[in-house]
Protein backbone atom coordinates (compact mmCIF):
# COMPACT_ATOMS: atom_id res chain seq x y z
CA UNK A 1 0.00 0.00 0.00
CA UNK A 2 3.10 2.45 0.62
CA UNK A 3 4.63 1.40 -2.49
CA UNK A 4 1.01 2.18 -4.17
CA UNK A 5 0.94 5.79 -2.29
CA UNK A 6 4.83 6.73 -3.42
CA UNK A 7 3.65 5.58 -6.99
CA UNK A 8 0.87 8.62 -7.03
CA UNK A 9 3.42 11.17 -5.50
CA UNK A 10 5.88 10.06 -8.40
CA UNK A 11 3.48 10.54 -11.18
CA UNK A 12 1.77 13.68 -9.65
CA UNK A 13 5.37 15.36 -8.73
CA UNK A 14 4.86 16.05 -5.50
CA UNK A 15 7.79 17.92 -4.94
CA UNK A 16 6.62 21.12 -7.06
CA UNK A 17 3.13 21.24 -4.80
CA UNK A 18 3.99 24.26 -3.03
CA UNK A 19 5.66 26.15 -6.22
CA UNK A 20 2.45 25.43 -7.74
CA UNK A 21 0.85 26.49 -4.25
CA UNK A 22 3.04 29.63 -4.19
CA UNK A 23 1.63 31.23 -7.59
CA UNK A 24 -1.79 31.60 -6.48
CA UNK A 25 -0.66 32.32 -2.74
CA UNK A 26 1.43 35.35 -4.33
CA UNK A 27 -1.87 36.39 -6.05
CA UNK A 28 -4.07 36.49 -3.15
CA UNK A 29 -1.63 38.59 -1.33
CA UNK A 30 -0.97 41.14 -4.50
CA UNK A 31 -5.00 41.42 -3.70
CA UNK A 32 -7.01 44.44 -2.66
CA UNK A 33 -7.94 42.24 0.77
CA UNK A 34 -6.16 41.08 3.61
CA UNK A 35 -5.25 37.23 3.46
CA UNK A 36 -6.15 35.01 6.88
CA UNK A 37 -4.02 31.99 7.18
CA UNK A 38 -6.71 29.87 6.20
CA UNK A 39 -6.87 31.20 3.00
CA UNK A 40 -2.89 29.60 2.56
CA UNK A 41 -4.65 26.72 3.63
CA UNK A 42 -7.06 26.24 1.32
CA UNK A 43 -5.10 27.17 -1.48
CA UNK A 44 -2.11 24.85 -0.62
CA UNK A 45 -4.93 22.01 -0.38
CA UNK A 46 -6.55 22.40 -3.64
CA UNK A 47 -3.07 23.33 -5.28
CA UNK A 48 -2.11 20.00 -4.28
CA UNK A 49 -5.06 17.84 -5.83
CA UNK A 50 -4.83 20.30 -9.28
CA UNK A 51 -0.70 19.87 -9.46
CA UNK A 52 -1.16 15.68 -8.90
CA UNK A 53 -3.96 15.23 -11.02
CA UNK A 54 -2.73 17.41 -14.06
CA UNK A 55 1.01 16.13 -14.14
CA UNK A 56 -0.53 12.42 -14.07
CA UNK A 57 -2.52 13.42 -17.13
CA UNK A 58 0.49 14.79 -18.34
CA UNK A 59 2.56 11.41 -17.10
CA UNK A 60 0.40 9.01 -18.96
CA UNK A 61 0.79 10.84 -22.24
CA UNK A 62 4.26 10.83 -21.77
CA UNK A 63 4.81 7.06 -21.49
CA UNK A 64 5.88 6.99 -24.95
CA UNK A 65 8.50 10.00 -23.99
CA UNK A 66 9.63 8.98 -21.43
CA UNK A 67 10.37 5.28 -22.46
CA UNK A 68 13.21 7.11 -24.15
CA UNK A 69 15.10 9.26 -21.40
CA UNK A 70 17.27 8.46 -19.21
CA UNK A 71 15.64 7.05 -16.62
CA UNK A 72 12.09 5.76 -17.86
CA UNK A 73 11.36 4.10 -14.44
CA UNK A 74 10.44 7.56 -13.11
CA UNK A 75 7.18 6.93 -14.88
CA UNK A 76 5.42 4.40 -12.28
CA UNK A 77 3.33 3.74 -15.38
CA UNK A 78 6.50 2.63 -17.48
CA UNK A 79 7.61 0.87 -14.29
CA UNK A 80 4.35 -1.09 -13.52
CA UNK A 81 3.80 0.15 -10.08
CA UNK A 82 0.61 2.02 -11.28
CA UNK A 83 -1.70 0.69 -13.92
CA UNK A 84 -3.16 3.64 -16.25
CA UNK A 85 -6.58 2.68 -15.05
CA UNK A 86 -5.15 3.49 -11.75
CA UNK A 87 -4.21 6.92 -12.70
CA UNK A 88 -6.97 7.90 -14.89
CA UNK A 89 -9.60 7.42 -11.78
CA UNK A 90 -6.94 9.32 -9.90
CA UNK A 91 -7.24 11.90 -12.32
CA UNK A 92 -11.04 12.16 -12.33
CA UNK A 93 -11.37 11.53 -8.72
CA UNK A 94 -9.02 14.92 -8.05
CA UNK A 95 -10.77 16.76 -10.74
CA UNK A 96 -13.96 16.23 -9.15
CA UNK A 97 -12.40 17.43 -5.60
CA UNK A 98 -11.16 20.55 -7.28
CA UNK A 99 -14.29 21.56 -8.87
CA UNK A 100 -15.85 21.44 -5.25
CA UNK A 101 -13.34 22.88 -3.40
CA UNK A 102 -14.02 25.88 -5.66
CA UNK A 103 -17.41 25.64 -5.13
CA UNK A 104 -17.13 25.27 -1.15
CA UNK A 105 -15.82 29.16 -1.85
CA UNK A 106 -19.41 30.41 -1.36
CA UNK A 107 -19.34 29.66 2.52
CA UNK A 108 -16.53 32.63 2.51
CA UNK A 109 -16.98 34.89 -0.38
CA UNK A 110 -19.39 36.53 -2.87
CA UNK A 111 -21.25 34.22 -5.60
CA UNK A 112 -19.75 36.73 -7.57
CA UNK A 113 -16.21 36.19 -7.07
CA UNK A 114 -16.31 32.53 -6.90
CA UNK A 115 -17.60 32.71 -10.82
CA UNK A 116 -14.50 34.56 -11.38
CA UNK A 117 -12.60 31.56 -9.99
CA UNK A 118 -14.40 29.27 -11.93
CA UNK A 119 -13.60 31.30 -14.71
CA UNK A 120 -9.92 31.55 -14.44
CA UNK A 121 -9.98 27.98 -13.77
CA UNK A 122 -11.13 26.48 -17.08
CA UNK A 123 -7.85 28.05 -18.84
CA UNK A 124 -5.51 27.51 -16.07
CA UNK A 125 -6.15 23.67 -15.82
CA UNK A 126 -7.44 23.25 -19.61
CA UNK A 127 -4.49 24.77 -21.02
CA UNK A 128 -1.99 22.08 -19.17
CA UNK A 129 -4.92 19.33 -20.50
CA UNK A 130 -4.51 20.38 -23.68
CA UNK A 131 -0.13 20.28 -23.04
CA UNK A 132 -1.07 17.14 -21.92
CA UNK A 133 -3.09 15.87 -24.97
CA UNK A 134 -1.65 17.54 -27.88
CA UNK A 135 0.03 20.84 -27.06
CA UNK A 136 3.76 19.23 -26.96
CA UNK A 137 3.76 18.50 -30.94
CA UNK A 138 2.33 22.48 -31.75
CA UNK A 139 5.03 24.87 -32.03
CA UNK A 140 5.02 27.36 -29.46
CA UNK A 141 2.45 25.41 -27.52
CA UNK A 142 4.63 23.72 -26.03
CA UNK A 143 6.86 26.37 -23.94
CA UNK A 144 4.31 28.59 -23.44
CA UNK A 145 1.08 26.23 -22.17
CA UNK A 146 2.35 26.53 -19.00
CA UNK A 147 3.06 30.58 -19.09
CA UNK A 148 -1.51 30.57 -19.67
CA UNK A 149 -2.31 28.18 -17.05
CA UNK A 150 0.16 29.86 -14.16
CA UNK A 151 -0.84 33.27 -15.18
CA UNK A 152 -5.16 32.31 -14.51
CA UNK A 153 -3.96 30.64 -11.73
CA UNK A 154 -1.93 33.91 -10.15
CA UNK A 155 -5.44 35.98 -10.60
CA UNK A 156 -7.31 32.64 -9.41
CA UNK A 157 -5.90 33.58 -6.21
CA UNK A 158 -6.96 37.26 -5.82
CA UNK A 159 -10.21 36.26 -6.56
CA UNK A 160 -10.15 33.16 -4.07
CA UNK A 161 -9.86 35.67 -1.24
CA UNK A 162 -12.50 37.75 -2.62
CA UNK A 163 -10.19 40.69 -4.00
CA UNK A 164 -9.73 42.14 -6.91
CA UNK A 165 -5.74 42.59 -8.89
CA UNK A 166 -3.69 45.08 -8.08
CA UNK A 167 -0.49 46.70 -10.17
CA UNK A 168 1.39 44.18 -8.01
CA UNK A 169 -0.67 41.40 -9.44
CA UNK A 170 0.39 41.97 -13.16
CA UNK A 171 3.68 42.63 -12.21
CA UNK A 172 4.24 39.23 -10.47
CA UNK A 173 2.19 37.71 -13.74
CA UNK A 174 5.16 38.92 -16.10
CA UNK A 175 7.51 37.93 -13.64
CA UNK A 176 5.45 33.77 -13.72
CA UNK A 177 4.90 34.23 -17.54
CA UNK A 178 8.94 34.32 -17.67
CA UNK A 179 10.42 32.59 -14.61
CA UNK A 180 8.18 30.14 -13.27
CA UNK A 181 6.86 28.47 -16.82
CA UNK A 182 8.65 30.29 -20.17
CA UNK A 183 11.60 29.88 -18.78
CA UNK A 184 10.80 26.15 -16.94
CA UNK A 185 9.93 24.57 -20.19
CA UNK A 186 13.29 25.67 -21.83
CA UNK A 187 15.65 23.83 -18.82
CA UNK A 188 12.85 21.14 -19.57
CA UNK A 189 12.90 21.15 -23.37
CA UNK A 190 17.10 21.11 -23.08
CA UNK A 191 17.34 18.44 -20.52
CA UNK A 192 14.89 16.02 -22.46
CA UNK A 193 15.40 17.21 -25.83
CA UNK A 194 16.27 14.14 -27.74
CA UNK A 195 13.59 12.16 -26.53
CA UNK A 196 11.05 14.96 -27.21
CA UNK A 197 12.75 14.69 -30.39
CA UNK A 198 11.97 11.11 -31.01
CA UNK A 199 8.14 11.07 -30.01
CA UNK A 200 7.85 14.22 -32.41
CA UNK A 201 7.57 16.90 -29.70
CA UNK A 202 7.97 20.52 -30.96
CA UNK A 203 9.87 22.24 -28.67
CA UNK A 204 12.01 25.33 -29.51
CA UNK A 205 14.72 22.75 -28.61
CA UNK A 206 14.44 20.64 -30.93
CA UNK A 207 13.44 23.23 -33.76
CA UNK A 208 16.88 24.64 -33.22
CA UNK A 209 18.53 21.66 -33.20
CA UNK A 210 19.74 21.28 -29.82
CA UNK A 211 21.15 17.45 -28.71
CA UNK A 212 21.58 15.77 -25.20
CA UNK A 213 25.01 15.87 -23.11
CA UNK A 214 26.42 19.10 -26.10
CA UNK A 215 27.40 22.10 -24.27
CA UNK A 216 25.29 24.71 -25.62
CA UNK A 217 27.71 27.91 -26.66
CA UNK A 218 26.16 31.93 -26.16
CA UNK A 219 25.96 32.34 -30.41
CA UNK A 220 23.39 29.33 -30.65
CA UNK A 221 20.07 30.03 -31.10
CA UNK A 222 18.28 28.10 -28.08
CA UNK A 223 20.93 29.98 -25.56
CA UNK A 224 19.80 33.49 -27.06
CA UNK A 225 16.40 32.64 -26.80
CA UNK A 226 16.80 31.45 -23.01
CA UNK A 227 18.75 35.12 -22.54
CA UNK A 228 15.89 36.83 -23.87
CA UNK A 229 13.58 35.31 -21.40
CA UNK A 230 15.69 35.80 -18.40
CA UNK A 231 16.20 39.56 -19.54
CA UNK A 232 11.78 39.39 -19.77
CA UNK A 233 11.76 37.97 -16.12
CA UNK A 234 14.71 40.61 -14.87
CA UNK A 235 12.75 43.20 -16.42
CA UNK A 236 8.94 42.33 -15.04
CA UNK A 237 11.01 41.87 -11.39
CA UNK A 238 12.50 45.73 -12.22
CA UNK A 239 9.25 46.84 -12.46
CA UNK A 240 8.68 45.93 -8.53
CA UNK A 241 11.37 48.85 -7.75
CA UNK A 242 10.01 51.00 -10.42
CA UNK A 243 6.39 51.21 -9.22
CA UNK A 244 7.16 51.45 -5.69
CA UNK A 245 11.03 53.08 -5.64
CA UNK A 246 11.94 51.03 -2.67
CA UNK A 247 15.91 51.64 -2.71
CA UNK A 248 16.26 48.26 -0.45
CA UNK A 249 14.73 46.47 -3.10
CA UNK A 250 16.35 48.05 -5.90
CA UNK A 251 19.84 47.26 -4.12
CA UNK A 252 18.62 43.58 -3.96
CA UNK A 253 17.80 43.51 -7.35
CA UNK A 254 20.68 44.65 -8.37
CA UNK A 255 23.09 42.66 -5.86
CA UNK A 256 21.05 39.72 -5.91
CA UNK A 257 18.83 39.33 -8.73
CA UNK A 258 20.98 40.06 -11.61
CA UNK A 259 23.95 38.14 -10.33
CA UNK A 260 21.87 35.25 -9.55
CA UNK A 261 20.18 35.12 -12.72
CA UNK A 262 23.82 35.49 -15.09
CA UNK A 263 25.08 32.57 -12.89
CA UNK A 264 22.90 30.58 -13.76
CA UNK A 265 22.63 31.12 -17.58
CA UNK A 266 26.61 30.49 -16.91
CA UNK A 267 25.64 27.13 -15.50
CA UNK A 268 24.00 26.26 -19.03
CA UNK A 269 26.94 27.45 -21.06
CA UNK A 270 29.33 25.14 -18.89
CA UNK A 271 27.57 22.01 -18.22
CA UNK A 272 26.34 19.51 -20.03
CA UNK A 273 25.31 16.35 -17.99
CA UNK A 274 21.89 15.81 -17.35
CA UNK A 275 22.51 15.37 -13.52
CA UNK A 276 24.49 19.14 -13.93
CA UNK A 277 21.00 20.02 -15.65
CA UNK A 278 19.00 19.16 -13.09
CA UNK A 279 21.17 20.58 -10.73
CA UNK A 280 21.05 23.83 -12.29
CA UNK A 281 17.31 23.54 -12.83
CA UNK A 282 17.39 23.20 -8.55
CA UNK A 283 19.44 26.24 -8.19
CA UNK A 284 16.76 28.21 -10.44
CA UNK A 285 14.01 27.35 -9.09
CA UNK A 286 15.54 28.53 -5.54
CA UNK A 287 17.04 31.72 -6.79
CA UNK A 288 14.23 32.73 -9.33
CA UNK A 289 11.45 32.39 -6.65
CA UNK A 290 13.10 34.10 -3.94
CA UNK A 291 13.46 37.46 -6.50
CA UNK A 292 10.22 36.64 -7.85
CA UNK A 293 8.85 36.60 -4.88
CA UNK A 294 10.72 39.73 -3.94
CA UNK A 295 8.83 41.93 -6.37
CA UNK A 296 5.54 42.04 -3.97
CA UNK A 297 8.29 43.64 -1.13
CA UNK A 298 6.47 46.94 -1.93
CA UNK A 299 3.09 45.81 -1.64
CA UNK A 300 3.80 43.26 1.44
CA UNK A 301 6.74 44.25 3.60
CA UNK A 302 9.70 41.79 3.87
CA UNK A 303 7.91 39.29 6.30
CA UNK A 304 5.66 37.29 3.72
CA UNK A 305 8.20 36.84 1.45
CA UNK A 306 10.65 34.98 3.85
CA UNK A 307 7.42 32.73 4.99
CA UNK A 308 6.89 32.16 1.10
CA UNK A 309 10.94 30.78 0.87
CA UNK A 310 10.37 28.31 3.43
CA UNK A 311 6.95 27.47 2.55
CA UNK A 312 8.42 26.81 -0.90
CA UNK A 313 11.64 25.33 -0.17
CA UNK A 314 9.97 23.14 3.19
CA UNK A 315 7.08 21.51 0.51
CA UNK A 316 9.98 21.20 -2.04
CA UNK A 317 12.24 19.29 0.30
CA UNK A 318 8.83 17.14 2.09
CA UNK A 319 7.36 16.62 -1.33
CA UNK A 320 10.64 15.03 -2.78
CA UNK A 321 10.94 12.56 0.52
CA UNK A 322 7.72 11.36 -0.17
CA UNK A 323 8.31 10.40 -3.98
CA UNK A 324 10.90 7.30 -4.35
CA UNK A 325 12.32 8.24 -7.88
CA UNK A 326 11.58 12.06 -7.77
CA UNK A 327 14.37 13.57 -10.93
CA UNK A 328 14.36 16.93 -8.99
CA UNK A 329 15.72 15.65 -5.66
CA UNK A 330 18.40 17.77 -3.15
CA UNK A 331 21.81 15.07 -2.84
CA UNK A 332 20.68 13.00 -5.80
CA UNK A 333 24.09 13.93 -7.71
CA UNK A 334 26.98 12.24 -8.65
CA UNK A 335 29.24 11.47 -11.36
CA UNK A 336 26.66 8.89 -12.72
CA UNK A 337 23.43 9.61 -14.41
CA UNK A 338 21.41 7.43 -11.81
Amino acid sequence: MFEKLRSFADIGRTQGITTSASIAIVGALTSTVPVGWYYIVYLTILSLFAHMVLNTYIALGDVELDAHTYVPSRNPVISGLLSRKEAMRFFYAGTFICLLMIALLLLSIPPFSVLLCFLCSIPAFGSLIWYGWKGKKILLSYDFSFSISYSFFVIFGVFAVGGMPTTYTWIFIGVVIFAATAFAQWENGLKDVDADRSVGVKSFAVVTQVRNNQRLHITHPYYLYGCALKIGFLFCSFLGYWYSQNIYYLLFFVLYGITSQVFIMYRFLVKQKPQDHRRTILLDVTFAAILGYSTIYGYTGIVPIVLLIIYLIGGYLIGSFVQSKSEFKFGRFSSSTK
